[in-house]
């Protein structure tokens, strides 16, 4: 045994049957090699040592081991057959063995493997990686070389080429996994489904690589009902941040061509664009970007992770550049909508393009007392996509001054802001004569409108009398918010639609989204709310509040050509609960009675069973009335919408024998006696890959000819394989959300 060696700054410690010393320059173990520094174990059946002129170990000194070589530490296990070792630095190299990284649990075989920068990156040479277990390689991918960086999770692989079992599914000259965050290789399988709708649906992706930081996929896809098209997804990673661009090429829409006459081509193209960054920790970059010419039938196969509608027909644009500093912050940015539907594009009237810009300041603690001081002003640009409507530009400024105290237990604020907005409004004569004659839209308007709003809330914490494990809190909160009447009915809307008002925002200060109409409010707002925790888990919670107008408005005043609602939603009562009963059961509550309408207008209830092994039933009732319908849905004339929708939902997932998993969705509207929407599926699973078949039927649209819905049927067939981090368990409820009404937690 040799407890040191010199010259290094740790110790090594060698454990041998045999040692052999060969003066000057040669030191020999033979038979159960043992070697320990720090949390480095290696093991081989010889070991030679070979010194300098001054049998000193200097930082080229080379160590040899021969026999069954093993190397470990926390996060790795390297194997074979023979090896090099340097000490100073913790570089390794093994030949003709393998390699297991414990966590992502990956492993593989290779020609030579080496540890190099101090123990963090693995390189593989001519090797091969997967994620199943040893004796079940259902899938691997081999590369001439691949780097795994144990700090980041990355593995970057070139000449890539994934296997299933010796079948070759795709080719790269470089392949990046990001272990940690995404399952990558999910993207390059091939999917197919089939709808009444659309028919069948083949997409096979094929990977491209442009550099080390930026890579994507090409996908044919062939639609039976509606045509081909060319998907291309490209990831990419600049300094600015990372980002995602996908472009759909359409060559034939079959069902569009059918419909509609030859005059219009039929090739489309669709194009989405979502960036996220921060460069020099001041500037700010943000895109969620969407182009799109031709029919809408393909915005449900657009392949687009997240994109909002304004409504069926329109898609958001907006793209984003914010710069901040201490105490001030300014934003550029560009707001705009495509439109899907060809045949609206006539007599479309939204704007379709707006240029924004903001800046906003900030004044804490005035001389170290509770005032702050905000002024925030905006300039924007609207640009209609009918020349018919006018072009605007509104300039608005808004001082806001704040007074406010906290604590632990209770926090008082008063703040009172004046809103300035000039607009120039061109181009009206038209609109005036044909599209508003009521109310006259003027060129120049100047408006000013006061804000006074004071709240507060308190905490009342005590320990029960059943038990001093479990504390209640009772929290109280008051609102008094006035805002003046003025005169809007020439102004146009441009960026402004209404809010509707639930229980999360019954403190909100305005009930539209822009600034385009600001309401006339003399109200007061109350709510309260009651918390039960146990070892800081809170097992109940329950909250009531409700909206106290204070003076009859005049409802004329109010009314906006964009938005259908006649009267704002100022008076309500709205309440929320939740009920954690033990660990498996809970039970969640929500309502809103409009006191306008003397009516229930919303109410659910949800009762949800968690099992010890990820089995879920979960049922629930769902009532909303013809008033609440009209509000969210302001654009769907068709009467079985607008009638009162009573719906009862039931959900379950439960995992069968060894790998297997089924799940079922069913929901019901009991008032019309109507399914709208079902959903089965049934899922194999293992470490390293899956195998899901998913069939659906779900209401789609109403036919006023046969006075009935229209249903679609689906059948999806997906395979996917998982890299070392996407553990098939991680989320054990992905199947409940390939319905209409995805699955949802209910705490």
């Amino acid at each position: 045994m040799i407890n040191s060696l010199s010259s290094i700054d740790q110790t090594i410690c060698v454990l041998s049957d045999e040692l052999n010393i060969y003066y000057p320059n040669k030191i020999k173990f033979s038979g159960h090699v043992r070697i320990k520094q720090d949390h480095n174990i290696f093991m081989s059946d010889k070991l030679i040592i070979l010194l300098q002129e001054k049998n000193e170990l200097l930082y080229n000194t080379k160590l040899y081991a021969y026999g069954h070589i093993e190397y470990k530490n926390s996060y790795v296990i390297l194997t074979g057959i023979r090896a090099w070792i340097n000490f100073y630095n913790k570089n390794i190299d093994i030949h003709e063995g393998t390699y297991h990284v414990l966590k992502p649990p990956i492993h593989g075989t290779a020609n030579s493997i080496m540890q190099r920068g101090e123990g963090r990156y693995t390189i593989v040479k001519k090797g091969k990686c997967t994620s199943c277990i040893s004796n079940k390689n259902y899938w691997n991918i081999t590369g001439s070389k691949i780097l795994y960086d144990h700090k980041t999770h990355n593995m970057d692989i070139w000449n890539a080429c994934l296997k299933i079992k010796k079948i070759p599914i795709f080719y790269s000259p470089y392949l990046s996994l990001s272990l940690h965050q995404n399952n990558i290789l999910g993207h390059y399988i091939p999917n197919i489904k089939y709808s009444n709708k659309n028919g069948l649906i083949l997409k096979i992706p094929c990977p491209i690589f442009f550099s080390k930081h930026c890579s994507g996929s090409i996908s044919p896809c062939y639609t039976s009902h509606l045509g081909t098209k060319l998907a291309t997804e490209i990831y990419y990673s600049v300094k600015p941040g990372t980002g995602l661009l996908i472009l759909d090429l359409i060559g034939n829409n079959k069902i569009y061509n059918k419909n509609f006459s030859n005059n219009y081509h039929n090739k489309y193209w669709q194009l989405y664009w979502k960036h996220n960054g921060i460069m020099n920790k001041k500037w700010h970059f943000h895109s969620n970007y969407t182009s799109a010419t031709g029919s809408d039938n393909y915005i449900e196969n657009f392949n687009i992770p997240t994109y909002t509608h304004s409504n069926n027909n329109h898609i958001n644009q907006k793209i984003l550049c914010n710069y901040s500093d201490k105490n001030w912050s300014a934003n550029l940015a560009y707001f705009g909508i495509t439109n899907t539907n060809t045949t609206m594009i006539k007599n479309h009237s939204n704007y379709n393009k707006a240029l924004q810009l903001e800046l906003n300041s900030y004044i804490d603690c005035i001389n170290n007392q509770p005032f702050n001081l905000k002024l925030f002003s905006q300039l924007t640009q609207f640009i209609p996509s009918n020349y018919h409507y006018p072009k605007t530009i509104r300039i608005h400024t808004e001082p806001t001054l704040d007074f406010s105290i906290n604590n632990h237990y209770s926090y008082f604020n008063s703040e009172a802001k004046l809103r300035i907005t000039h607009y120039r409004q061109k181009n009206v004569n038209h609109y005036n004569r044909i599209q508003n004659p009521d109310h006259h839209l003027n060129n120049i308007v100047n408006r000013i409108i006061p804000q006074f709003k004071i709240n507060g809330k308190m905490i009342f914490k005590e320990k029960t009398h059943i038990s001093k494990k479990y504390k209640h809190f009772l929290e109280p909160k008051l609102q008094y918010l006035y805002v003046p009447y003025r005169f809007q009915e020439n102004i146009g809307i441009y960026d402004t639609d209404m809010i509707h008002i639930n229980h999360n925002n019954l403190f909100r200060d305005t009930t539209y989204s822009g600034l385009d109409r600001i309401l006339s409010v003399n109200q007061i707002t109350g709510n309260i709310a009651i918390r039960c925790c146990k070892n800081k888990n809170e097992l109940f919670y329950a909250s009531i509040g409700q909206i106290f107008d204070l003076r009859q408005l005049n409802f004329k005043h109010i009314k906006i050509s964009k938005c259908t609602q006649k009267t704002p939603n100022i008076m309500l009562f709205s309440g929320i609960s939740h009920w954690n009963i033990n660990d498996y059961w809970n039970v969640n509550t929500e309502m809103q009675y409009d006191m306008q309408h003397r009516a229930l207008s919303f109410g659910t209830i949800i009762l949800e069973y968690l099992g010890k092994d990820n089995q879920v039933l979960q049922t629930h009732y769902r009532h909303t009335n013809e008033q609440y319908l009209e509000k969210i849905l302001p654009n769907i004339k068709e009467s079985i919408y607008h009638n009162t929708i009573a719906q009862l939902g039931i959900l379950a997932c439960y995992p069968l024998i060894d790998n297997w998993k089924v799940s079922w969705a069913h929901y019901h509207n009991i008032k019309t006696n109507q399914l709208i929407d079902q959903t089965i599926g049934i899922q194999y699973y293992t470490p390293c890959w899956g195998v899901n078949i998913s069939c659906e039927r779900k209401m789609i649209d109403w036919s006023k000819e046969l006075n009935r819905s229209i249903y679609d049927n689906k059948i999806r067939f997906d395979i996917r394989i998982y890299n070392s981090t996407s553990n098939f368990k991680t989320n054990p409820y992905k199947m409940l959300n390939i319905g209409v009404f995805p699955y949802q937690h209910t705490f």
